[in-house]
């Protein structure tokens, strides 16, 4: 059996991901960090499509959680496949951006989907191949002043992901997905949600199946490597000042 490790995977895009992939064939080792009931009911879906699976609590600001999640999720399991779908995403400008909240941004969002890779890239057996699609953002091509931390977080994954495609072949491909505006940002109302959602050149959102979707295509198809698929309805055409959640 084929396993694939979705960090994050109790909620959102994470869960769309998870269910994709299932659907694809995978068996899910879904992982969470404080949404453990909406793992366990994300594994109550994932047994009915019939496909293997396991979930596992992680605190990924934990430096040594990677190296652990790796070890619990290939325990007697062929790991084929690693999501780093989970990340913090917490408000800050360059008003009052300061060392911690970088550094807790970084750890999380790009320290532990390198040391995942790293630890997913020694566990995979000499003769198998593997895949890894990191999460990105569509702001990443049209960046603005809010988020800052999380957005200098992403540009550092971005890198990552070209260099481990390059460190990491030819028996592990590594790809990104940037989504664009697919699920409301918290505490936002669903009304003003959706009357941002649809502002896009296309007229219409980006939904989580559509993403999850990009991912299951870079799963599948063997000869990508390196790249990195927008599913933003072309919102990174638009040119914003501020975060859409503050317009």
């Amino acid at each position: 059996m084929s396993w694939a490790l979705i960090t994050g995977a109790g909620k959102r895009l994470g869960r769309a991901t998870a269910s994709a992939l299932a659907r694809q064939g995978y068996d899910i080792v879904a992982h969470y960090g404080r949404s453990q009931a909406e793992a366990e009911s994300l594994a109550v879906e994932v047994a009915g499509l019939g496909r293997g699976v396991v979930t596992i609590g992680a605190d990924l600001a934990d430096t040594d959680a990677p190296q652990r999640l790796i070890g619990l999720a290939g325990d007697g399991r062929q790991l084929s496949a690693l999501i780093n779908c989970a990340s913090i995403f917490e408000h800050d400008t360059i008003a009052d951006f300061s060392e911690a909240h970088f550094a807790r941004h970084m750890r999380v969002n790009a320290f532990a989907p390198v040391a995942l890779a790293q630890a997913f890239a020694a566990a995979l057996a000499d003769d198998a191949r593997g895949v890894i699609v990191n999460f990105l953002d569509f702001k990443l091509q049209q960046p603005y002043g809010d988020h800052l931390s999380y957005t200098l977080s992403k540009y550092a994954l971005a890198g990552a992901t070209e260099v481990l495609a390059r460190a990491l072949a030819p028996r592990i491909r590594v790809n990104a997905v940037a989504p664009g505006y697919a699920l409301p940002s918290p505490d936002q109302s669903q009304a003003d949600f959706e009357r941002l959602h649809s502002q896009t050149p296309l007229s219409r959102g980006t939904t989580p199946d559509e993403v999850a979707s990009a991912v299951a295509f870079l799963c599948a198809n063997e000869a990508l490597t390196g790249q990195t698929i927008t599913v933003d309805s072309g919102l990174r055409f638009r040119s914003f000042e501020r975060d859409l959640a503050f317009l």
